[in-house]
């Protein structure tokens, strides 16, 4: 199952997909614990983008479209892709890519969380991991890119009909519980 989460920072996509792969034994492939490793590994692609995510930007496309697309190719299980796309030309990137290599999207999971809930379990997630990226400023900076950037992606996705939106302000067993559902429908129409 080819699966993509979309929803802004903090509303648990990460959690999600772990799960969600845990369950299903599909990788998760998350281009922000790509970048983080990259950054702690000291790689090239690691100083390049550790700047940009400090501040709060988005890593250019020809910089996360290749990394993504390499990930992708790694495994026959299908994936659980999480962060990517966060805009518009990267979700037609992503579909122009996935069909060149006959990996099609079978669900799109919308994560919807208000701004609220998002600010704070970001912060909570900074005081107990020490992410430099999850500051007040940068927090501030990646809600507004997902609702200027993001949201369009969402509206691309719902057209032909693979979106589910999953109410994610609830504790994370329910939520799974609403994910569970949405993949046993996508299972059965497989």
């Amino acid at each position: 199952m080819n699966i993509l989460l979309l929803g802004p920072q903090g509303s648990g996509k990460g959690t999600q997909a772990r799960r969600i792969s845990d369950e299903y034994g599909i990788p998760h492939i998350s281009s922000g614990e790509l970048y983080r490793h990259a950054i702690a590994s000291g790689s090239e692609l690691g100083r390049q983008v550790e700047p940009i995510l400090a501040a709060g930007h988005l890593v250019p496309d020809d910089i996360t479209i290749p990394l993504i697309r390499d990930e992708i190719e790694r495994t026959d299980e299908g994936f659980i892709l999480d962060g990517y796309p966060r805009n518009l030309a990267q979700a037609e990137a992503l579909d122009e890519m996935l069909e060149q290599i006959g990996r099609p999207l079978d669900a799109v999971l919308l994560l919807h969380v208000h701004d609220g809930v998002a600010r704070e379990r970001l912060l909570k997630r900074a005081e107990l991991e020490g992410r430099a990226d999850d500051t007040p400023e940068a927090i501030e900076r990646r809600l507004d890119n997902y609702h200027q950037h993001t949201e369009p992606v969402v509206e691309h996705y719902r057209a032909p009909g693979k979106l589910v939106q999953v109410h994610a302000d609830r504790p994370i067993d329910e939520v799974w519980s609403e994910i569970a559902d949405a993949l046993s429908a996508v299972e059965a129409r497989a």
